[in-house]
């Protein structure tokens, strides 16, 4: 009876772990993907577009939309859905729109761990707490994502401490972080009113 309970607990817990990263099931993971794709598709619209900003110093004050999708997505279909927003997103924007590809996509991965760590936990969209919990996340998220491309930039690109400082560190701390802190939930308010008039049985 001990090795039966102890077959089904773990099977329990891998199917907890399945419905986390919503794959438990061929169609459900086929939703991931293409959830993960549009999230890509829309994050490439919205970073070709140039949002206004404001230069204090050395820091450089504004939204950067796009990274608020990265987390959205996290939190609407789960961290496999979140990881691939981010990376996909940036990895074909910065081909598409600059033509570069960066140190073996390794900075697009970084950027994915943002959409992985808010989709680690589950959301309200309608409640204001579940609201505040997604923007500490996204924060959470971001600076994960902070650190490795911080990281990457240091040690595999090799670049000068002070190019990546100014370059990639104060603008995803003083853009990145304000974008995610207020403009995932808000993001996410905004896409539960679409939700709940166009498809109100999903929800």
């Amino acid at each position: 009876m001990n090795e039966e309970s102890t077959a089904r607990k773990e099977g329990s817990d891998e199917k907890t772990v399945l419905e986390l990263l919503q794959v438990q099931e061929p169609k459900v993971a086929l939703g991931t993907l293409l959830t993960a794709l549009f999230g890509a598709v829309i994050y490439i619209v919205l970073k070709w577009i140039s949002w206004p900003y404001i230069m204090v110093d050395l820091f450089t004050l504004g939204l950067l939309p796009a990274l608020a999708v990265i987390a959205l997505v996290g939190a609407i279909r789960g961290p496999i859905a979140g990881l691939l927003t981010g990376y996909l997103g940036e990895l074909l924007a910065g081909t598409l729109l600059s033509g570069t590809m960066i140190t073996m996509t390794l900075p697009a991965f970084a950027y994915g761990f943002t959409g992985l760590v808010v989709g680690l936990a589950s959301y309200e969209l309608d409640n204001g707490r579940s609201l505040v919990k997604l923007s500490i996340m996204s924060i959470v998220g971001m600076t994960f994502t902070l650190l490795l491309v911080t990281v990457i930039g240091l040690t595999i690109e090799g670049a000068a401490t002070m190019a990546v400082i100014g370059f990639v560190t104060l603008p995803l701390l003083t853009q990145g972080m304000l974008t995610v802190a207020f403009l995932t939930p808000v993001f996410g308010r905004i896409w539960y009113a679409f939700m709940i008039k166009v498809f109100p049985t999903t929800l």
